[in-house]
């Protein structure tokens, strides 16, 4: 990925990231905010609409309760009229229902009059008589008796309390029945508590109009039903629209001061939530628009930064044989002139460090011809090793013939091997010429023993890493046969890691020194330490530095040691395999 597009991807995330967590936080905190507004004003529209309607029934009880103690001046109450008619056969005559007529008929017209949604005033007494007073409402039919009727018996049912329906007998009236919705009472004598009769009062249907109240008429249902008979009294919606079937519907009901009736407000958020949609609309397009100022603006700020930096990779991967070089950004003051300045004196210090590396390539071949006039060959050396061998061998001195053996062996292996890994095998073979040349030297007074099995002996390792410890182990452990007397290599593979043991029985160290050495062995390698050892341990640091620098991190070697109790050093390598085109040839699994 280029730098340009690294820095715009960058520049991006940091400015979009940051706008869409707030442009989310926005919406979310708006949108709970509109939720919040609009249960606040569905709750206000409901106690409104209950209030309306609470104040409404309250006005219709007033004015019945009014009627039936209203009196004239010089007539008797309503209750004072009723009562010669409380029996069903009682004594009176047709003019005393003529002037009960006439009284009561003032006494409803007054109460038409003060009340212009009362439209007809009807009382049915004991005695199958009749009273009625109607200006636009539906006319009594001549001899009709309430006895029996549902409307009639419920009423009764009710115990002074209203009855409130708006389907009666069809045989109640004369001609067309108009709309209407009736409150009924019982009558009873303040004092003696004898049943009078009934009062029907028909009012206008318009009497529980709540559309002064719905300020939210496309979205709220309002409707009023009686919880008896399940009729809806009012409506502000005559059909039912699609939308509230498959809308977020909150509906909210109460029971109004008439236990008998019940308002019920369906509110719409779908269709309310639309008038507040403008506003997250507006919010998404200024968040969109941002967006895209931050792309642009994104794209021109990384453009402009990795401008120089694109020009001096394209001058560095074109740069050729001219190691001149020139550019204006090197009068700029900042990171980037910095880097070209110091790009040009690296052009003209590579300059001139070629023309001095030409001149000492030079001087090096000359002394190299020199060195090698004076070198001895190592042929001589191998050839005077066997000469010393077969001497010894025709004098029949064999200490003699085994030491100068098993030093050219070592001289052949360490020198003439062409590679840098080797078989296990091989590597014991060159401990073992090591060992046989000590126990000359000191009369057989250690042993080697080998606790390797067979299979792993095919297995490769990195030369020269089990014969310095052996000869650690000699030196430092055993002290020259004075502190121990064996030797023990012990290897083993566990999955893809091989382990070689070098142990001994000899003295040991303390803690102090063997703390000592694993922090030597910690730290890190450098050039100066390969090929170095001596008593203080660097031939025990140069052998894990080899394997730490060809295998890898986790490699090389651990100690562990106490006082009398001998040492053990262990080298863990990796398992190589030899490759297919070669047997000499192996693909590190380790590293």
């Amino acid at each position: 990925m280029k730098l340009r597009t690294r820095f715009f991807l960058i520049f991006s995330i940091l400015a979009i990231i940051p706008l869409l967590i707030l442009t989310q936080y926005s919406y979310v905190r708006y949108r709970d905010i509109t939720y919040e507004r609009m249960d606040e004003l569905s709750e206000n529209l409901f106690q409104n609409a209950v209030a309306s309607t609470n104040n409404v029934l309250s006005t219709i009880q007033t004015s019945i309760s009014y009627l039936t103690f209203y009196a004239n001046e010089n007539d008797y109450s309503v209750i004072e009229n009723l009562r010669p008619y409380a029996e069903p056969d009682p004594d009176f005559t047709s003019y005393d229902v003529f002037r009960t007529t006439q009284h009561l008929n003032a006494v409803f017209q007054n109460i038409m009059a003060s009340y212009d949604y009362i439209t007809g005033i009807y009382i049915f007494t004991p005695s199958d008589v009749n009273f009625s007073c109607s200006q636009s409402a539906n006319t009594i039919r001549s001899g009709y008796s309430p006895a029996g009727q549902n409307w009639y018996e419920n009423t009764l049912a009710q115990n002074g309390h209203f009855y409130i329906n708006s389907i009666m007998d069809p045989e109640m009236f004369i001609g067309d029945v108009k709309d209407a919705v009736y409150f009924s009472l019982t009558i009873n004598d303040l004092y003696t508590d004898e049943f009078l009769g009934v009062i029907l009062v028909s009012c206008d249907p318009e009497i529980f109009d709540l559309s002064t109240v719905n300020t939210m008429p496309d979205s709220t249902l309002l409707y009023i039903s009686s919880k008896e008979t399940n009729y809806t009294l009012y409506s502000n919606i005559d059909e039912l629209p699609d939308t509230f079937a498959s809308s977020d519907l909150q509906v909210r009901k109460t029971d109004l001061t008439v236990n008998s009736l019940e308002l019920t407000a369906a509110f719409n958020y779908d269709s309310l939530y639309e008038e507040f949609s403008l506003t997250s609309a507006l919010l998404l397009a200024v968040a969109f628009t941002c967006i895209l100022f931050f792309l642009v603006l994104a794209y021109v700020v990384s453009k402009n930064m990795v401008r120089p930096l694109e020009e001096l990779s394209r001058t560095m991967s074109h740069q050729g044989k001219d190691l001149s070089f020139y550019s204006p950004y090197m009068n700029r003051t900042d990171e980037i002139g910095t880097l070209y300045n110091e790009y040009a004196n690296m052009l003209e210090e590579l300059n001139a460090s070629i023309k001095r590396d030409y001149q000492d390539k030079l001087n090096i071949l000359d002394a190299q011809m020199k060195s090698l006039e004076a070198r001895i060959n190592s042929h001589f050396l191998f050839n005077t090793l066997e000469s010393i061998n077969s001497m010894a061998e025709i004098d029949e001195n064999e200490d003699i013939a085994t030491m100068s053996l098993a030093l050219g062996n070592m001289f052949r292996y360490a020198i003439k091997t062409p590679s840098e890994i080797v078989t296990l095998r091989d590597e014991i073979n060159h401990v073992k010429d090591y060992v046989s040349i000590q126990s000359i030297r000191f009369s057989n007074k250690f042993t080697l023993t080998l606790n390797v099995p067979e299979e792993l002996y095919q297995q490769k390792v990195l030369k020269l890493i089990l014969q310095p410890l052996v000869e650690n182990s000699f030196y430092h452990g055993l002290n020259y046969c004075t502190a121990g007397d064996n030797i023990t290599i012990h290897a083993r593979k566990e999955q893809a890691v091989l382990y070689i043991t070098v142990s001994d029985n000899g003295q040991g160290m303390t803690q102090d020194v063997l703390e000592d050495l694993r922090s030597k062995l910690s730290e890190e390698a450098s050039f100066t330490e390969l090929g170095h050892r001596n008593k203080q341990g660097i031939g025990l640091k140069n052998i894990h530095s080899r394997i730490e620098l060809y295998y890898g991190k986790g490699y090389g070697l651990s100690l562990e040691s106490s006082p009398g109790n001998g040492t053990s050093i262990t080298i863990k390598i990796p398992v190589l395999q030899a490759s297919a085109g070669s047997p000499d040839a192996e693909t590190k699994t380790g590293r």
